[in-house]
């Protein structure tokens, strides 16, 4: 019945007209024209119309049938009424949308999922220690608060990557002191680096720059994690280059095959293949965080020499 009822407002026009039709026969018999030949005129017309509107409701339904059939599944033909139309294109353009949206939603759950994995199955070694380190007497309480800032720090990550992905995401630009920032995360790691017996080298740059204070601090929370992840008995050193904040580190190095993909998602390398503490998504962050706060990051290192990670911040130098 909705059928029926949509195509009889899509053929309203005719439908008007033809009743005029009628009526002006129906009063043609007041200008003399035999009553007979008018109803003969009539019952053929009402038959050929009726005809018409018989054919034109199965054209239609099997049109709307086509129509929804492709509709519902694109990667069939698309009935040839509707090729080389502005609809077509309108409808492809909106299905090649679709098929991209699901397959990007498709590939971040799967990502989500690898770092789940991965992140459930590394997370379970800072908590063994501490729970190895509680039941031993006395308890070695540096050794606990570290295991402790470790599982912070995994925690820290997550809550991280999830607003990172969330569309919502807000930027706060401020007017900041570079050096306060550096500051805060060196203070943060401290304990840490003692722990692996790393020196750190600061040189103040008295610079101030606009940017996310959040954001900013949290992409040299992961490079300094990394610096000192694979960096032992050696030293850290901060400086500023120009417009190039440095830090370098005197670690295990990046070997050459791997610099080209220290950014992409997931990827760990043979570094985080042998230390086996690496979840492929600290350095994915930071070059995701450095894209919106306008910073270029590049990566230099040799392997058994150390790494350098480069933020160049000459857009956000004030």
């Amino acid at each position: 019945m909705k059928d029926l009822s949509r195509f009889i407002r899509l053929k309203k026009l005719e439908l008007i007209v033809f009743g005029i039709f009628v009526l002006l026969l129906i009063f043609s018999k007041n200008l003399g024209i035999d009553y007979k030949y008018l109803l003969y005129i009539c019952l053929i017309s009402c038959f050929i119309f009726l005809t018409y509107m018989v054919l034109s409701y199965n054209n239609y339904k099997n049109t709307k049938e086509k129509l929804l059939d492709w509709i519902n599944d694109p990667s069939k033909n698309p009935p040839e009424f509707i090729k080389n139309s502005e609809v077509y294109d309108l409808l492809n353009k909106e299905f090649s949308e679709k098929v991209e949206l699901s397959n990007d939603y498709s590939k971040k759950i799967e990502d989500f999922k690898d770092y789940m994995t991965m992140w459930t199955h590394q997370i379970k070694t800072p908590l063994f220690s501490l729970n190895l380190i509680l039941d031993d007497y006395p308890i070695d309480i540096h050794q606990a608060k570290a295991e402790i800032f470790e599982i912070e720090e995994y925690m820290q990550t997550l809550l991280s990557y999830f607003r990172l992905e969330s569309k919502t995401t807000d930027y706060v630009f401020e007017n900041l002191s570079l050096d306060e920032i550096i500051r805060t995360s060196i203070k943060k790691y401290s304990k840490v680096f003692i722990l692996r017996k790393n020196k750190i080298n600061f040189k103040e740059t008295n610079v101030k720059i606009t940017t996310d204070k959040k954001w900013f601090g949290f992409l040299l929370d992961q490079i300094f994690s990394n610096a000192n992840k694979y960096t032992k008995n050696g030293e850290i050193s901060i400086f500023l280059k120009e417009s190039e904040l440095v830090i370098k580190d005197t670690g295990i190095g990046i070997r050459k095959e791997d610099l080209n993909r220290v950014f992409e998602k997931s990827y760990t390398g043979y570094n985080g293949r042998i230390y086996q503490k690496s979840t492929g998504l600290g350095l994915n962050m930071v070059k995701t965080i450095c894209e919106k706060l306008t910073i270029d990051v590049y990566i230099k290192s040799e392997v058994n020499i150390g790494t350098e990670v480069i933020l160049d911040l000459k857009r956000a130098l004030n």
